[in-house]
């Protein structure tokens, strides 16, 4: 046997390795482009978006005609209108913006600390609408098929609307504690709220609520999506949740999420679940049955959007896109 190298595969080798590593300087140098972008366009990996720079990013909204909203912590609102090249800052500063929710008007709502603001100019200006509220630190908020716009409040439960966020009212029949995370709603309209004591569920628009049978262990209830096929999913700090008979029972999602404090959901086109973690994006393509690594994984992941064909990912630092 012969050890020795073959030097004749070895010149012919390294002459058209330097060619290839010539070329990919003349085009980094020459013509300025950056390979990183072109191969992570090319393989479906997440591009950094130029911005936001007003801290975290909580929450995302996308609108029909590719406008991205990103709300912030402690920053508000920025918003873009070429997939995240630039951004501009809104009227509302200063504020921690935690949840959006869009009417079929058109109309805007924002979740903050210091209650609900409304835009009618998708998402550039905004105004207090927190008329009646008693308790104004918002973490979600929800606009239902009737028109009814909700508000899941951190110490003041369940708060309604009936006139675009004109006013609000308590909506908490049949709620024990009032202490309102995260608001969903299924495809035949059942409302659901999760509260510090469990889910809630309402098939009177919001009215009166009923517990849900809760097979998970007391944890915050971060989001709570439902798919094509009217699967429940919540995210909570303990993974994902599930439910197959309309929220009145809840079982482990079961997979590689077990534990993993779990921020957003968000379902694309095919029924693939997006998860937004701590350790970044996860994805499901059964139901949430298993799961597996989707990128950003150096990076917390509060909020995952999706919406004709762009996905895109909020946390630290900033917005990530991918098509």
């Amino acid at each position: 046997m012969n050890w020795l190298p073959d030097l004749s595969t070895e010149t012919k080798y390294i002459p058209q390795m330097k060619q290839s590593f010539l070329f990919s300087i003349i085009l980094i140098l020459v013509l300025g482009i950056d390979l990183y972008d072109v191969h992570a366009k090319n393989t479906g990996r997440w591009n950094h978006a130029e911005g936001p720079y007003g801290g975290s990013v909580q929450s995302l909204y996308l609108d029909s005609e590719g406008m991205v909203l990103a709300g912030t912590l402690s920053h508000g609102v920025y918003f873009t209108s070429n997939r995240g090249d630039s951004w501009l800052q809104s009227n509302l500063e200063d504020v921690s913006v935690y949840d959006f929710a869009g009417s079929a008007s058109g109309v805007i709502y924002a979740a903050t600390q210091e209650g609900v603001y409304r835009s009618n100019d998708n998402g550039r200006n905004w105004q207090r609408s927190s008329e009646g509220m008693d308790e104004t630190r918002v973490q979600s908020v929800l606009v239902h098929e009737s028109g009814r716009v909700f508000a899941a409040t951190l110490v003041g439960g369940i708060y309604v609307s009936d006139d675009d966020g004109d006013s609000w009212a308590e909506a908490n029949e049949g709620i024990a504690l009032k202490f309102a995370y995260a608001l969903g709603v299924h495809n035949d309209g059942l409302l659901l709220a999760g509260v510090a004591d469990g889910m809630y569920l309402s098939e009177d628009e919001g009215d009166s609520w009923i517990k849900a049978e809760v097979t998970f262990p007391q944890a915050r209830a971060h989001a709570i999506a439902s798919d094509q096929d009217g699967t429940l999913f919540v995210a909570t700090q303990s993974g994902v949740f599930r439910s197959t008979d309309l929220g009145e029972s809840w079982h482990d999602a079961g997979g590689r999420l077990d534990d993993v404090e779990v921020y957003d959901l968000a379902i694309t086109s095919d029924n693939t679940i997006l998860a937004g973690t701590r350790e970044g994006v996860y994805r499901s393509t059964d139901d949430g049955n298993t799961w597996q690594e989707d990128g950003l994984s150096e990076h917390p992941v509060y909020s995952v959007g999706y919406r004709s064909g762009v996905h895109v990912a909020g946390g630290n630092p900033g917005v990530f896109l991918r098509e």
